[in-house]
């Protein structure tokens, strides 16, 4: 079995993937597998693959399972010491792989970790960040580390995060082994985003440390902006450039998270969280009403995440204080 197992869950991603492959193929670590699962595309994205790489293996799938219930089969279907959870609108440079493994072997006690990923505009890369990892907030609102900021190295040390992003982290499987409920490494009933977040707490309820290690470079073309949202303007336009789907579900699955991880209540960051999740309900009863329906979802779905609640305090191995520690803003 290789040390690493790279995962890459693919989906109408056909103007993505050969740069994507041949960016894996091009690693200088080459102590890897990759493992395509395929979310139903209806494009090219398989004969594009199929042409320039015929021995490769895909998983086919009918319909579109969702990021979380794609990467839970790979991570099954796998006995890696290490998983890199792959994109398909990535590009890595050669030693992405390499810097963030090396890093890894020396430091057992981090769970997962990240490098920096600087953003693709139509395939062409760009100085500007992407995400080197996931902030949090008092109130809960999380952002990606650094997104739409030139780089000019403010974000260059090597030093603990809050979480990674889904995009290409590297995670350890004893770490993922151990935060497992009902069979399941990323929670399914996400279906897409926030899940990452979601598994980056629960890391950090069990004692696990995530790092960003930003030697290890790559890019990335998110379909989901992840861009400067510090004002009402530019949340509005962000929200804009996703479907209407995505923002529902984003919407949805931050109810959800709140539900499974938020620490007992303390007023220090409880009147900050109920403040923005108002702030949120104004927002979209005026501009998309339409994703007010992800309420009486997540009422009608309460009961389980509240037993999903219970069974991670029953497993969790650190003081409220250590996850409340990165409830502020960003700290170098």
């Amino acid at each position: 079995m290789n040390t690493v197992s790279i995962n890459l869950v693919t989906w109408n991603g056909a103007k993505y993937i050969i740069n994507c492959l041949d960016s894996v193929f091009n690693q200088t670590y080459t102590d890897f597998s990759l493992m395509i699962i395929d979310n139903g595309s209806t494009d090219e994205t398989l004969s594009y693959i199929t042409d320039k790489y015929p021995q490769l293996k895909i998983v086919k799938h009918k319909e579109n399972l969702g990021f979380a219930k794609a990467h839970n089969q790979a991570i099954h279907w796998s006995r890696s010491k290490y998983v890199l959870l792959l994109n398909q609108d990535m590009i890595l440079e050669p030693d992405y792989l390499k810097n963030l493994v090396s890093f890894m072997e020396k430091m057992p006690e981090v769970g997962a970790v990240t490098g920096k990923l600087r953003k693709l505009h139509e395939g062409e890369k760009t100085n500007y960040i992407d995400s080197v990892g996931i902030n949090i907030y008092k109130k809960h609102k999380v952002e990606e580390l650094g997104a739409g900021e030139q780089d000019e190295g403010q974000y260059d040390a090597i030093t603990e995060v809050f979480g990674v992003s889904g995009a290409l982290p590297l995670i350890r499987r004893q770490a993922l082994e151990s935060v497992m409920e009902n069979n399941q490494f990323f929670d399914e009933d996400f279906f897409n985003y926030k899940e990452d977040v979601d598994l980056s707490y629960r890391l950090r309820y069990l004692g696990w440390k995530i790092y960003k290690v930003p030697t290890a470079l790559a890019y990335h073309e998110r379909s989901l902006a992840a861009s400067d949202s510090s004002t009402f303007h530019k949340i509005k336009i962000n929200r804009k450039k996703r479907s209407s789907f995505s923002n529902y579900l984003s919407y949805r699955n931050h109810l959800y998270f709140l539900i499974k991880n938020l620490p007992e209540r303390t007023l220090n960051y409880l009147f900050p969280v109920i403040a923005y999740e108002i702030s949120k309900f104004i927002y979209i009863l005026f501009f998309e009403s339409r994703n007010l329906k992800a309420l009486p979802e997540v009422w009608q779905n309460r009961h389980k995440f509240i037993a999903k609640r219970k069974t991670r305090k029953e497993k969790q191995k650190i003081q409220n204080a250590e996850i409340e520690k990165w409830f502020y803003e960003y700290k170098q």
